[in-house]
């Protein structure tokens, strides 16, 4: 990961106006799963350096434990990506893109495949592909709750929502978006 990166607390995305100055779509899940709460926001860089960001949800696996789910978009080579998926590369690696993808997800109407990544830290699934000319990547807290990618879901630009954003649930601020 190249630049600091500036953490938004949940409910200042609510009563405040941070996402309009960043430059990468914010994914959030629409409409947001039964019982998923937003845990915050984070993001780097500029548009054309390096811009990155990400969006955290937590709630409900299918087995009813709990997982947090980050949602990532950069331009290559950020290394936000990379970075939360404890992998000391830029990028996704081998194998994305290639051959059947290992999940789809609706992103602002179209259909994106995601590719497992492999190599990523055993606490978590990863999964990654592209959307809106970037990388998408998908972290999911703990391993075992990576099995969420395989329901269907649909992600929408936070940036495009309007009123909307007031009816976001809230939860508290991740402490993965807390980096040193």
């Amino acid at each position: 990961m190249h630049s600091r990166l500036a953490v938004i607390e949940p409910l200042a995305v609510v009563i405040g106006d941070p996402v309009s100055g960043v430059s990468v779509p914010l994914w959030t899940p629409w409409p947001v799963p039964a019982d998923w709460v937003f845990g915050g926001l984070a993001y780097a860089g500029d548009a054309g350096s390096d811009a990155s960001a990400v969006t955290c949800w937590s709630g409900p696996d299918q087995f009813g434990d709990r997982a947090e789910m980050l949602l990532i978009s950069e331009e290559a080579g950020a290394g936000l990506g990379g970075y939360f998926a404890g992998l000391p590369v830029t990028y996704p690696g081998p194998g994305v893109g290639e051959g059947p993808p290992h999940a789809r997800f609706t992103v602002e109407d179209r259909p994106v495949p995601l590719w497992s990544v492999d190599g990523v830290a055993p606490d978590r699934a990863v999964y990654a592909g592209e959307a809106a000319g970037r990388w998408l990547w998908v972290v999911v807290h703990p391993a075992e709750a990576g099995a969420l990618v395989v329901e269907p879901m649909q992600f929408v630009d936070a940036r495009q929502l309007g009123a909307e954003l007031t009816v976001l649930p809230l939860g508290e601020l991740s402490p993965r978006l807390v980096v040193d």
